[in-house]
């Protein structure tokens, strides 16, 4: 989502996947909204989706949004939700239609839709785009995401000074990277890093013993595995998610048209942070670039079963991943968002068997 946009509009983007990913912390509500969703939505949409859907059918969100704007990735689920969502949301709406196929032709055609899209903002909010406001916000962005590289390129150390939440800050970077407070937040995360690895600390209480490679489409609950697996196998998350090349900054933020031309690329390749419209070939070499400097010795795939697009892949990067560097992948069918699949406890004890059977044997 193009949030720097908003931003400079004085608007205030409220990104529902993360809002929803915030509330499947709450099995019991999270049940409910998705439930509500079933009598009223398309029955193949995702657990996320529903979610989403039944926020909006249940009148739960809290408020009335001034703008819709559909993004939808290459996944059927999301693009049949962005056209479900637009019925029950009382607001005009803009659709973002994003290609499959990435190249320069559907990049040019993505950017002349961010054209369409900031008409259509300042329709809504009644004010001009100025190109100094824009400008402040891809700066922050550029500095946002600067630190977050920087961030996870600590993890490599030893001991690695904190578990990776990065699948989280990249949602959190959807929404607020163009934001001081997010620089705020990554700049105090590089700061508590850089004192640990001086203080050689680790954040497993009997020190590092394994380096653990998990990738996943964002699960709120991976935060809680990753303390889990520090406490009972001194094991730390030093890469999460699932492509995991830093995201394109604005070289010239001060020209419009050179800062639409690289948030049209994003927009056409953001889909491949959840691994979505990108290929099994693409996903291995992302982490096969990063597993020497790493060195993770524990390799976990968490896929969910609303995505249908990443257990087309899974056994080809666990193949190749087993064969390049002799350590067997765990994949884990979960939801990310619906609990009442595999609920965390299930989730710990798949992780257990495999740590004990396969990690700790070999």
């Amino acid at each position: 989502m193009p949030a720097e946009l908003i931003y400079a509009l004085d608007g205030i983007p409220l990104s529902l996947d993360l809002l929803v990913s915030r509330v499947s912390q709450d099995e019991t509500l999270t049940a409910a909204l998705i439930d509500s969703a079933e009598l009223r939505a398309n029955s193949t949409l995702c657990a996320m989706n529903k979610a989403v859907t039944g926020m909006l059918v249940s009148e739960r969100l809290g408020l009335t949004p001034d703008a819709f704007v559909t993004l939808p990735i290459p996944c059927d689920s999301a693009r049949t939700a962005c056209k479900e969502l637009a019925r029950f949301i009382k607001a005009p709406v803009f659709n973002f239609d994003i290609p499959i196929r990435r190249n320069a032709k559907s990049v040019a055609y993505v950017e002349t839709q961010l054209g369409g899209l900031v008409r259509f903002l300042e329709t809504v909010f009644g004010k001009r785009l100025e190109d100094g406001a824009l400008a402040h916000r891809l700066r922050l962005y550029n500095h946002s995401e600067a630190l977050l590289a920087r961030c996870v390129r600590l993890r490599a150390a030893a001991p690695c000074p904190a578990s990776s939440h990065t699948a989280l800050l990249n949602e959190l970077m959807n929404a607020f990277g163009p934001t001081e407070e997010m620089v705020r937040l990554l700049g105090d995360e590089l700061a508590l890093c850089e004192t640990r690895i001086a203080a050689g600390f680790s954040p497993c209480p009997g020190g590092e013993k394994h380096r653990v490679l998990l990738m996943h489409n964002f699960r709120r609950e991976s935060l809680a595995l990753t303390a889990w697996l520090e406490q009972a196998y001194g094991a730390a998350t030093v890469l999460d998610g699932f492509c995991f090349g830093r995201r394109e900054a604005f070289d010239k933020p001060a020209d419009r048209h050179a800062s639409f031309t690289v948030m049209a690329r994003r927009l056409a390749t953001g889909a491949a942070a959840h691994g979505s419209g990108v290929s099994g070939e693409a996903l291995i070499a992302a982490a096969e670039a990063l597993i020497p400097e790493f060195r993770p010795d524990v390799f976990v795939l968490l896929g969910s079963r609303g995505c249908r697009h990443i257990w087309g892949a899974a056994k080809l990067i666990s193949d190749a991943l087993t064969e390049r560097f002799g350590f067997p992948m765990l994949l884990a069918d979960i939801d990310n968002t619906d609990s009442r699949y595999r609920s965390l406890p299930e989730i710990k004890r798949l992780l257990a068997e495999y740590m004990d059977s396969v990690v700790n044997r070999n």
